[in-house]
């Protein structure tokens, strides 16, 4: 794959996989092109001679595979890839393939969307994929019940990137988008050896989490969850599978010390943050939802804080959003058109996986960054703002007609969740043409007409003829403010 990365592009068809193996990759990525380089200096001399080269040395990759490759064997009884062969001796007995495979219904959960039986086996390559996946998105709950070190329990925390939204480089090639996802050392500092699991001496220590030392580990050594998997000798097939918790949840664990310990340590880990996410000053990184359009958080993902600037940010966008503004302009005439890519599960953070999605933006970024194009980036804010601004008109407006109409004031209005859905997805396609064209996207005149829609059949009767007439002219001439200037 890294060999070829020139060659084309990633196609995974789940969303949580191709999110994880992405990471995985553009781990590998660094430890073979040679940009695991503390000084920004020379880390921005390589970078310029891997974009050269426009592929990697195919004796780099084969000198990495060489020294490493037994380590990426999925049943090797010493070191099995990303996975803990401890959990044979220190769970209880294994569950099912389903247990593994998120899409897959597990005990009671969701048997309605997938009906193979949870004891039908998976290819290897299968439990490859969700091995990633669970590192990345797995759920907190009651897993196998470990005993390791006099600490016995089932609890897991839910994994790193639960239930948020992750956003990578796309650009038509995946080496230049390994090249982009790579973070910069003044982003994200190397502080000690930044070694991935496979290339460490040891198997993790539960008890003592591993802090982050830079952009390899962040991506790859921050599991919430420890799994195993077990293949049936005559088939190669996986047959049955542990998943319990990485390192015991602080309240499992009785010994003072010890609990404050890992609670340090569990808030150093999830400090530390990923380099794919748009993270907020306030709530942690953007969530995932699969009714919040692409737009709504377009603004986010190009706003860019340089040195020297006092305002106070809301939220930071990923690392290679970061770096794309730093880059010259050869670079990136270079790199040609770089669009975003949304890679989300709509997730509680129990096991619950809702709807998975994924998009790409109709826009190249870097023609839309604030430290690059400040005018633009204001036009995607006003434009955002007034997207919202509308829709909580429109939600409002329907609100009031239905408390005007329902004798119950406690009901919920049945028309607001579909016409706000209806909303964002054509208010989508409006958006982007309303900035490549710098117009009106007449987010106003369709506010007004999904209004009428969800009041159609009840605006004539005699119940609702009135409440819905007065309610929409709250949309069609809306209350302007006004300012008053006091005298001195």
């Amino acid at each position: 794959m890294l060999s070829a990365a020139h060659l084309g592009t990633l196609d995974v068809p789940n969303v949580a996989v191709s999110s994880a193996l992405r990471r995985l990759l553009v781990a590998l990525f660094i430890r073979v092109s040679g940009l695991d380089i503390a000084g920004p200096d020379a880390w921005d001399d390589r970078w310029d001679l891997l974009l050269d080269q426009g592929h990697l040395d195919p004796t780099e990759v084969s000198a990495y595979v060489a020294r490493w490759g037994h380590r990426f064997n999925l049943d090797d009884p010493e070191r099995p890839f990303l996975q803990d062969p401890r959990l044979a001796e220190e769970c209880g007995d294994p569950a099912p393939p389903a247990k593994l495979v998120m899409t897959r219904a597990s005990g009671n959960n969701q048997p309605w969307l997938n009906r193979t039986p949870q004891d039908a086996p998976i290819t290897p390559y299968e439990a490859f994929w969700w091995i990633l996946a669970w590192r990345q998105y797995g759920p907190c709950g009651l897993g196998a019940n470990r005993s390791h070190n006099g600490i016995t329990h089932k609890s897991m925390a839910a994994a790193p990137l639960r239930s948020v939204i992750s956003w990578h480089p796309e650009t038509g090639n995946e080496y230049t988008n390994l090249l982009l996802s790579a973070p910069h050392p003044t982003d994200i500092p190397v502080t000690g050896p930044d070694l991935p699991e496979w290339e460490q001496a040891t198997l993790p220590d539960p008890l003592h989490p591993e802090l982050p030392s830079g952009p390899v580990s962040r991506l790859i050594n921050r599991a919430a969850h420890a799994t195993l998997t077990h293949a049936d000798p005559a088939t190669g097939q996986i047959t049955a599978v542990w998943a319990a918790w990485r390192s015991p949840v602080p309240t499992a664990v009785k010994e003072a010390g010890a609990k404050k310990a890992l609670e340090v340590a569990a808030e150093a880990v999830a400090a530390a943050g990923d380099p794919f996410l748009i993270n907020r000053s306030k709530g942690g990184p953007v969530r995932a939802n699969h009714a919040r359009a692409l737009v709504r958080d377009f603004d986010s993902l190009i706003h860019i804080q340089r040195p020297g600037d006092t305002t106070k940010a809301a939220t930071t966008p990923p690392a290679w959003i970061r770096l794309l503004d730093t880059l010259p302009i050869e670079a990136l005439d270079r790199l040609g058109p770089i669009r975003a890519r949304a890679l989300a599960c709509h997730q509680d953070k129990q096991e619950k996986e809702e709807i998975w999605f994924e998009q790409i933006t109709p826009v190249p970024i870097a023609d839309y960054t604030s430290g690059r194009h400040p005018e633009r980036a204001a036009l995607v804010a006003s434009t955002r703002k007034t997207a919202e601004d509308t829709a909580k008109a429109l939600a409002a407006a329907l609100r009031s007609a239905w408390n005007a109409m329902s004798p119950d004031p406690r009901s919920e209005c049945p028309w607001t969740n579909d016409a706000i859905a209806a909303y964002w997805d054509r208010a989508d396609s409006r958006f982007w043409q309303a900035l490549n064209a710098d117009t009106d996207p007449q987010l106003h005149s369709l506010a007004i007409a999904l209004y009428d829609d969800a009041t159609r059949a009840d605006a004539s009767t005699p119940t609702g003829l009135i409440p819905i007439a007065q309610a929409r002219a709250t949309l069609t001439h809306p209350k302007v403010r006004r300012t008053t200037k006091k005298t001195t």
